[in-house]
Protein backbone atom coordinates (compact mmCIF):
# COMPACT_ATOMS: atom_id res chain seq x y z
CA UNK A 1 0.00 0.00 0.00
CA UNK A 2 1.29 3.43 -0.95
CA UNK A 3 2.17 5.88 1.85
CA UNK A 4 0.31 8.60 -0.05
CA UNK A 5 -2.86 8.70 -2.13
CA UNK A 6 -1.32 8.78 -5.60
CA UNK A 7 -4.68 9.14 -7.32
CA UNK A 8 -5.45 12.31 -5.38
CA UNK A 9 -3.99 15.62 -6.65
CA UNK A 10 -1.55 17.37 -4.33
CA UNK A 11 -3.71 20.49 -4.49
CA UNK A 12 -7.03 21.07 -6.17
CA UNK A 13 -10.06 23.30 -6.06
CA UNK A 14 -12.45 22.52 -3.22
CA UNK A 15 -15.51 20.46 -3.95
CA UNK A 16 -18.74 22.06 -2.77
CA UNK A 17 -20.73 19.13 -1.49
CA UNK A 18 -20.63 17.21 1.75
CA UNK A 19 -22.95 15.28 4.02
CA UNK A 20 -24.54 16.79 7.11
CA UNK A 21 -22.35 14.84 9.53
CA UNK A 22 -19.20 16.09 7.86
CA UNK A 23 -20.47 19.66 7.78
CA UNK A 24 -21.20 19.55 11.51
CA UNK A 25 -18.00 17.74 12.47
CA UNK A 26 -15.81 20.15 10.50
CA UNK A 27 -17.64 23.25 11.82
CA UNK A 28 -17.94 24.57 8.29
CA UNK A 29 -18.49 28.28 7.76
CA UNK A 30 -19.72 29.69 4.47
CA UNK A 31 -18.81 33.27 3.55
CA UNK A 32 -20.86 34.28 0.53
CA UNK A 33 -19.09 37.62 0.13
CA UNK A 34 -15.80 35.79 -0.38
CA UNK A 35 -17.35 33.54 -3.02
CA UNK A 36 -17.99 36.62 -5.15
CA UNK A 37 -14.23 37.13 -5.25
CA UNK A 38 -13.88 33.67 -6.85
CA UNK A 39 -12.51 32.17 -3.64
CA UNK A 40 -13.85 28.99 -2.03
CA UNK A 41 -16.06 30.72 0.54
CA UNK A 42 -16.41 27.49 2.54
CA UNK A 43 -14.02 27.02 5.43
CA UNK A 44 -13.72 24.07 7.79
CA UNK A 45 -12.34 24.33 11.31
CA UNK A 46 -8.86 23.58 9.95
CA UNK A 47 -9.22 26.20 7.23
CA UNK A 48 -10.30 28.73 9.83
CA UNK A 49 -7.28 27.94 12.01
CA UNK A 50 -4.99 28.43 9.03
CA UNK A 51 -6.63 31.77 8.22
CA UNK A 52 -6.10 32.88 11.82
CA UNK A 53 -2.43 31.89 11.70
CA UNK A 54 -2.06 33.58 8.33
CA UNK A 55 -3.35 36.81 9.83
CA UNK A 56 -1.17 36.43 12.94
CA UNK A 57 2.03 35.76 10.99
CA UNK A 58 1.28 38.57 8.56
CA UNK A 59 0.84 41.10 11.35
CA UNK A 60 3.91 39.93 13.28
CA UNK A 61 6.40 39.86 10.42
CA UNK A 62 5.13 42.91 8.57
CA UNK A 63 5.16 44.74 11.89
CA UNK A 64 8.73 43.63 12.47
CA UNK A 65 9.63 44.93 9.02
CA UNK A 66 7.92 48.32 9.08
CA UNK A 67 7.21 49.37 12.68
CA UNK A 68 9.74 51.63 14.38
CA UNK A 69 8.73 50.87 17.98
CA UNK A 70 11.17 49.02 20.26
CA UNK A 71 11.75 45.29 19.93
CA UNK A 72 10.66 44.78 23.54
CA UNK A 73 7.23 46.30 22.92
CA UNK A 74 6.88 44.34 19.70
CA UNK A 75 7.87 41.13 21.50
CA UNK A 76 5.06 41.60 24.01
CA UNK A 77 2.60 42.24 21.20
CA UNK A 78 3.90 39.24 19.22
CA UNK A 79 3.57 36.98 22.26
CA UNK A 80 -0.03 38.03 22.79
CA UNK A 81 -0.85 37.40 19.13
CA UNK A 82 0.90 34.01 19.22
CA UNK A 83 -1.08 32.95 22.29
CA UNK A 84 -4.29 34.11 20.58
CA UNK A 85 -3.35 31.98 17.57
CA UNK A 86 -2.62 28.94 19.74
CA UNK A 87 -5.89 29.27 21.66
CA UNK A 88 -7.85 29.74 18.42
CA UNK A 89 -6.16 26.71 16.85
CA UNK A 90 -6.97 24.50 19.84
CA UNK A 91 -10.55 25.76 20.06
CA UNK A 92 -11.20 25.26 16.36
CA UNK A 93 -9.46 21.95 15.70
CA UNK A 94 -9.29 19.93 18.93
CA UNK A 95 -12.56 18.05 18.41
CA UNK A 96 -11.58 17.23 14.83
CA UNK A 97 -8.16 15.92 15.83
CA UNK A 98 -9.79 13.74 18.48
CA UNK A 99 -12.29 12.45 15.92
CA UNK A 100 -9.53 11.63 13.43
CA UNK A 101 -7.15 10.32 16.15
CA UNK A 102 -4.38 12.82 15.38
CA UNK A 103 -4.30 14.88 18.58
CA UNK A 104 -0.50 14.45 18.64
CA UNK A 105 -0.36 16.67 15.57
CA UNK A 106 -2.14 19.48 17.39
CA UNK A 107 0.17 19.05 20.39
CA UNK A 108 3.20 19.19 18.10
CA UNK A 109 2.13 22.52 16.62
CA UNK A 110 1.38 23.96 20.06
CA UNK A 111 4.84 22.93 21.31
CA UNK A 112 6.55 24.39 18.24
CA UNK A 113 4.73 27.71 18.56
CA UNK A 114 5.43 27.97 22.29
CA UNK A 115 9.08 27.09 21.69
CA UNK A 116 9.36 29.76 19.02
CA UNK A 117 7.72 32.34 21.27
CA UNK A 118 10.00 31.46 24.20
CA UNK A 119 13.17 31.66 22.09
CA UNK A 120 12.07 34.92 20.46
CA UNK A 121 11.25 36.60 23.77
CA UNK A 122 14.45 35.32 25.38
CA UNK A 123 16.53 36.61 22.48
CA UNK A 124 14.95 40.06 22.70
CA UNK A 125 14.82 40.52 26.47
CA UNK A 126 18.05 38.69 27.34
CA UNK A 127 20.07 39.94 24.42
CA UNK A 128 20.78 36.63 22.70
CA UNK A 129 22.43 38.21 19.68
CA UNK A 130 22.66 35.17 17.42
CA UNK A 131 18.99 34.21 17.72
CA UNK A 132 17.94 37.86 17.54
CA UNK A 133 19.70 38.20 14.20
CA UNK A 134 18.16 34.95 12.97
CA UNK A 135 14.51 35.26 14.06
CA UNK A 136 13.25 34.73 10.52
CA UNK A 137 15.41 31.64 10.17
CA UNK A 138 14.07 30.34 13.49
CA UNK A 139 10.42 30.61 12.51
CA UNK A 140 10.95 29.20 9.04
CA UNK A 141 12.75 26.20 10.55
CA UNK A 142 10.00 25.65 13.13
CA UNK A 143 7.37 25.91 10.38
CA UNK A 144 9.29 23.46 8.19
CA UNK A 145 9.41 20.98 11.08
CA UNK A 146 5.69 21.46 11.73
CA UNK A 147 4.74 20.93 8.10
CA UNK A 148 7.02 17.91 7.92
CA UNK A 149 5.28 16.36 10.94
CA UNK A 150 1.92 17.22 9.39
CA UNK A 151 2.90 15.63 6.09
CA UNK A 152 3.98 12.46 7.90
CA UNK A 153 0.88 12.14 10.07
CA UNK A 154 -1.57 13.03 7.29
CA UNK A 155 0.32 11.15 4.55
CA UNK A 156 0.26 14.38 2.55
CA UNK A 157 2.58 15.34 -0.29
CA UNK A 158 1.28 18.91 -0.09
CA UNK A 159 2.57 19.39 3.45
CA UNK A 160 5.91 17.74 2.70
CA UNK A 161 6.25 20.15 -0.22
CA UNK A 162 5.41 23.05 2.09
CA UNK A 163 8.07 21.86 4.55
CA UNK A 164 10.61 21.80 1.72
CA UNK A 165 9.67 25.32 0.58
CA UNK A 166 10.08 26.71 4.09
CA UNK A 167 13.44 24.94 4.42
CA UNK A 168 14.63 26.39 1.11
CA UNK A 169 13.52 29.85 2.25
CA UNK A 170 15.95 29.58 5.16
CA UNK A 171 18.85 29.50 2.69
CA UNK A 172 17.35 32.18 0.43
CA UNK A 173 16.85 34.74 3.20
CA UNK A 174 20.28 36.42 2.74
CA UNK A 175 19.18 37.37 -0.78
CA UNK A 176 16.47 39.63 0.66
CA UNK A 177 18.90 41.75 2.64
CA UNK A 178 17.00 44.12 4.91
CA UNK A 179 13.64 42.74 3.78
CA UNK A 180 13.92 39.37 5.49
CA UNK A 181 10.94 39.94 7.80
CA UNK A 182 8.69 40.90 4.89
CA UNK A 183 9.88 37.93 2.82
CA UNK A 184 9.32 35.53 5.72
CA UNK A 185 5.90 36.95 6.46
CA UNK A 186 4.87 36.71 2.81
CA UNK A 187 6.10 33.11 2.51
CA UNK A 188 4.40 31.89 5.69
CA UNK A 189 1.15 33.83 5.23
CA UNK A 190 0.65 32.99 1.56
CA UNK A 191 1.28 29.32 2.31
CA UNK A 192 -1.37 29.27 5.05
CA UNK A 193 -3.94 31.10 2.97
CA UNK A 194 -3.31 28.82 -0.01
CA UNK A 195 -3.96 25.77 2.16
CA UNK A 196 -7.15 27.36 3.51
CA UNK A 197 -8.46 27.93 -0.02
CA UNK A 198 -7.53 24.63 -1.65
CA UNK A 199 -8.12 20.94 -1.07
CA UNK A 200 -4.93 19.08 -0.29
CA UNK A 201 -4.11 15.40 -0.45
CA UNK A 202 -4.02 13.30 2.67
CA UNK A 203 -4.74 9.86 4.09
CA UNK A 204 -6.08 10.06 7.63
CA UNK A 205 -5.63 7.21 10.16
CA UNK A 206 -9.34 6.39 10.10
CA UNK A 207 -9.36 6.12 6.33
CA UNK A 208 -6.08 4.22 6.32
CA UNK A 209 -7.64 1.64 8.64
CA UNK A 210 -10.57 1.31 6.25
CA UNK A 211 -8.21 0.85 3.32
CA UNK A 212 -6.27 -1.87 5.14
CA UNK A 213 -9.52 -3.59 6.02
CA UNK A 214 -10.54 -3.39 2.40
CA UNK A 215 -7.26 -4.94 1.28
CA UNK A 216 -7.88 -7.82 3.67
CA UNK A 217 -11.33 -8.35 2.17
CA UNK A 218 -9.88 -8.46 -1.34
CA UNK A 219 -7.67 -11.39 -0.30
CA UNK A 220 -10.75 -13.62 0.03
CA UNK A 221 -12.74 -14.89 -2.98
CA UNK A 222 -15.88 -13.21 -1.71
CA UNK A 223 -14.10 -10.04 -0.63
CA UNK A 224 -15.79 -6.88 -1.82
CA UNK A 225 -13.98 -3.54 -1.86
CA UNK A 226 -16.58 -1.24 -0.40
CA UNK A 227 -16.06 1.59 2.07
CA UNK A 228 -17.10 5.23 2.19
CA UNK A 229 -14.71 7.87 0.95
CA UNK A 230 -13.20 9.81 3.81
CA UNK A 231 -14.98 13.09 4.29
CA UNK A 232 -11.66 14.77 5.00
CA UNK A 233 -9.55 13.42 2.21
CA UNK A 234 -11.90 12.38 -0.57
CA UNK A 235 -14.68 13.89 -2.60
CA UNK A 236 -17.47 14.04 -0.05
CA UNK A 237 -16.12 17.42 1.01
CA UNK A 238 -12.94 19.24 0.21
CA UNK A 239 -13.14 21.97 2.76
CA UNK A 240 -10.14 20.88 4.70
CA UNK A 241 -7.29 22.96 3.63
Amino acid sequence: MSFFKPQQPILQKKQLYCNLETYRQMRCVRVEVVEKLYLSGIYTCVDQAMLVWGLVTGIIFMGGQFLTISWQIQAIFWSILTLVGIIAMITLTHSWTVWEKITELLYAWVILMLLGMALTDSAIFLGWGYILSHLCHLWLILSAIGYGITGWMLHSRAFFLSALIHAIMVFLLPLFGGWQFAATGFAMTSNLWLFSEAQWDMLLPRELKQLKGNDALELTPAGISRFPTSARGGKDFAGIG
